[in-house]
């Protein structure tokens, strides 16, 4: 089994390195290496992950390891619960985006690299959830980010695609330094770089009450940036000029989730460190509701569902800062599929209109009419609607948060209850917000052609996606619809167990609001006329982004300049001072050395009056 795992992970390599060798020299060809390598790895994912559920042993191996002095680095792999259901996410999702792909990319240029730099981030993070080497993993790390850069930035002779690519690469690469950190130290600490043993050593005890801070706290860092949490938090809705099924991918099953699955992988490295959990609960609180509010105001709707992202991925760290493992990495695992579905419908909505704005929307629902299906569940599930998978999922997070602030030990009583406020808050505004979209989608008016050609230059007449594009939507809905069951009988997953999960009374109060909100949000839509119910309404950039401006950006640039012109006019005028006086005294020397033999006697000559003279007056 340990070679099928090692096959997983080079399988999704190997496609790319095909899929660009064969390039565009056969359509049918590179299409189906990319799609076909993608069928296989989903097999191979679910070989790999099935035996590893529930109560499994976990499957540990070494393939090689260095000899060098210091704690070895090794190709080892380590495939339990956690890795084994994130395996089956990663791959699913990856195998629908490149089904999807074959019909919202049908007539890219860029296709073969496309379709490479998928693979390639499939495997990057597969790598990331079956590594049980940190430098191993840090690899993986690294290069979802590359490909993150370079899949943002598709659309390269668009400015807000560079400006997106550049943003997230710094942002992350920044954030990425406390990883690095954090392995040194814990290598340090462990004399190994093996993750299964060091969480080993930390479970069986002996260390004192934050005795491993620093790195918990590294570690926090660097998923900070990596899953987009505040001050880090702006990069990933400015990522949006990315074709949609990479921003799929990235919120969905890569990238983003990867943040929340390293902390639930060190996991006892946090339980040994509540700095590092008060922490995370704190950065989570705020970030919900800052991004829950801003998707609330976005009139664009990729932006809309980044935002969101954004949030539920806060709802996560939440919910694994108050020690609530299942119910945090359960959300992961249905944020997933209805993300990954919310973003491959909103991909329809703009293959059909050419836009993202919602303004150029509306009157969609008899046109697109499998596409406002799929959607209607996929934000169903994202409002927490009875008895979608977000319903369960978001109340056992929720009911996680406010036993802790109760009852909790991990995190100071205050800190879990403001927890608990910004998860029921951040509820309600996913609710509006969701709703909200939902409406300016499919329900208000459509736009009048001459409004259509103002916003889109040759708008085209809205069209239902390709079977290749639908297909896709209507497998995630499955997961969408039926993910409940697993928190019901979580033990399917994380083997035998008591949970709590789910918390009735906490799901009524909920269903309640969800109902509230929601009538509130349709009364001001029919009060609008049928258009954005709050209109009027429109929140500045993030203050975030200013204080980085002014803090950071224009610092160094100020700072460059200054080093440009140090360089331009004491550097290069030295060298090129010194130049020009070599040339000076090189031309007063060369006039001595005319060649001509009569300027030589007339120099003698006068040269020897003039010493004769002087031997004169001085005798």
């Amino acid at each position: 089994m340990s070679w099928v795992v090692l096959l997983l992970v080079a399988l999704p390599f190997a496609s790319a390195a095909l899929s660009l060798f064969v390039g565009h020299r056969g359509e049918v060809a590179e299409r189906g290496i990319a799609v076909g390598a993608s069928a296989i790895g989903l097999a191979l994912a679910f070989v790999v992950a099935l035996p590893h559920l529930g109560d499994a042993t976990p499957l540990g191996h070494v393939f090689a390891s260095t000899s060098a002095a210091g704690p070895a680095i090794e190709l080892s792999v380590y495939v339990d619960q956690l890795t084994a259901a994130m395996l089956l996410l990663a791959h699913t999702v990856a195998f629908l985006v490149q089904v999807y792909s074959l019909g919202y990319m049908a007539g890219d240029l860029r296709y073969p690299s496309y379709a490479a730099l998928i693979s390639i981030f499939t495997g990057a993070m597969t790598l990331v959830v079956v590594a049980d080497d940190l430098w191993m993993l840090l690899v993986g790390w690294e290069l979802m980010g590359m490909c993150s850069y370079f899949l943002i930035s598709h659309h390269w002779e668009l400015r807000e695609a560079r400006a997106g690519a550049v943003k997230a690469f710094l942002m992350t690469r920044t954030a990425d330094l406390g990883l690095l950190f954090a392995i040194i130290v814990l290598g340090m600490r462990f004399d190994t770089y093996r993750i299964s043993t060091i969480m080993a050593e930390i479970a069986d005890g002996g260390f004192g009450r934050d005795e491993l801070w620093l790195p918990a706290l590294l570690v926090t860092a660097a998923v900070i940036g990596k899953s987009a949490q505040f001050p880090l938090h702006t990069w990933l809705p400015d990522a949006m000029p990315g074709p949609t099924p990479i921003s799929a991918l990235i919120h969905a099953a890569t990238m983003v989730a990867a943040g929340v699955f390293l902390v639930a992988r060190t996991f006892p490295l946090y339980l040994s460190a509540p700095a590092a959990l008060t922490t995370l609960a704190l950065v989570a609180s705020l970030t919900m509701i800052i991004s829950a509010t801003y998707a609330l105001f976005t009139h664009d709707l990729k932006r809309v569902l980044a935002w969101s992202t954004v949030s539920q991925l806060a709802y996560m760290f939440g919910a694994l800062a108050v020690g609530a493992y299942a119910a945090g990495v359960l959300h992961l695992l249905a944020h997933g599929a209805f993300k990954a579905l919310l973003f491959l419908a909103a991909g329809s909505v703009v293959h059909a209109v050419g836009t993202t704005s919602m303004s150029a929307m509306g009157g969609l629902r008899d046109k697109l009419p499998d596409t406002f299906v799929t959607m209607t569940v996929g934000f169903g599930a994202l409002a927490g609607v009875v008895p979608l998978v977000g319903f369960f999922t978001k109340d056992a997070v929720i009911g996680s948060v406010w036993d802790a602030a109760r009852h909790g030990h991990l995190v100071w009583p205050w800190v879990a209850w403001v927890l608990f406020v910004s998860t029921v808050v951040t509820a309600v505004l996913t609710v509006a917000y969701s709703l909200r979209a939902w409406l300016m989608v499919f329900f208000t008016p459509a736009p009048s052609l001459a409004t259509a050609e103002a916003a889109v230059p040759e708008v085209p007449e809205p069209h239902e996606a390709p079977l290749s594009m639908k297909v896709p939507l209507y497998l995630l809905t499955i997961p969408t619809v039926l993910g409940g069951l697993v928190v019901v009988y979580p033990q399917v997953v994380f083997g035998e167990g008591e949970y709590h999960l789910l918390h009735p009374d906490l799901a009524v109060v909920m269903t309640l609001l969800v109902v509230a909100t929601a009538a509130v949000v349709a009364w001001q839509w029919r009060r609008s006329g049928g258009r954005d119910p709050w209109h009027p309404f429109v929140l500045p950039h993030p203050a975030v982004d200013r204080v980085y401006s002014v803090g950071l950006v224009r610092p160094v640039r100020w700072l460059a300049r200054g080093v440009r012109a140090g360089d331009r006019d004491v550097i290069d005028a030295s060298a090129d001072g010194a130049g020009a006086a070599t040339r000076g005294v090189g031309w007063v020397l060369r006039q001595a050395q005319t060649g001509n033999v009569q300027t030589y006697l007339m120099v003698v000559v006068v040269g020897a009056c003039a010493i004769a003279v002087a031997a004169g007056v001085a005798s």
